[in-house]
């Protein structure tokens, strides 16, 4: 399918989705929640922009392979729901911290490892007294979920956008669970709404990325 038809799938899942979400229609939204993913990959890859066999092009298919997961696989997990919902997003993080390292070969600013280590200083003291014993597994994760939106800002300022609602997304998912009297008006779609857009610039902000010419040969020699 061309890749203009795969764009043009996309927004129209992504809408459809929220409006489900807005409406609190569980079948349209969960329909259309397992098609965002490979309506992603369909987009990027009919770009053909990425190469094929490059370590950094392989570990954001995994990347993205592990959030296909985490979008549909924890709603036949029963009362682990959750516990699956963090494992698939947790290996889709590690994918997405070698996906970044790999493409720009570079460690983050000092600035960007500062202020994403607040973050999560925040989010770990908000959610500590309703974590529970799932605390060890939100920390860890939260901690490759900061680490994630670092490595970002080494690549581009549309990947470190994308990165960042994705750290934003999560957040209101932990605070959604843990955090008693968190209540957003809309939350599960404001949820949803900022994934769906960090999907969406970290695979426009990778194609960009690939497309620029190389400096000094870096890139080119990244894969």
């Amino acid at each position: 399918m061309p890749a203009r038809s795969w764009q043009i799938a996309l927004l129209i899942i992504a809408v459809a989705h929220l409006i489900g979400q807005w409406l609190g229609d569980r079948g349209l939204a969960d329909g259309t929640q397992v098609l965002l993913v490979p309506a992603v990959a369909g987009t990027v890859w009919s770009a053909a922009a990425l190469p094929r066999r490059a370590p950094a092009t392989s570990a954001y298919g995994a990347a993205l392979g592990f959030s296909w997961l985490g979008d549909w696989l924890p709603r036949f997990a029963g009362d682990q729901h959750f516990v699956v919902l963090v494992a698939c997003f947790l290996l889709a993080q590690i994918c997405f911290i070698l996906t970044f390292s790999l493409s720009s070969r570079r460690a983050p600013s000092w600035w960007a490892v500062a202020g994403y280590a607040a973050v999560f200083a925040a989010l770990f003291l908000a959610c500590r007294a309703g974590a529970g014993d799932l605390l060890p597994l939100v920390a860890l994760y939260g901690l490759l979920l900061v680490t994630t939106g670092a490595c970002a800002t080494t690549v581009s300022p549309l990947v470190a956008g994308g990165a960042a609602l994705f750290v934003l997304s999560d957040s209101l998912i932990a605070l959604g669970h843990f955090l008693p009297g968190f209540d957003l008006p809309h939350h599960q779609v404001a949820v949803m709404a900022t994934y769906i857009a960090a999907q969406v610039l970290i695979a426009y902000g990778l194609l960009r990325h690939r497309s620029r010419p190389p400096r000094g040969g870096t890139e080119a020699s990244a894969g």
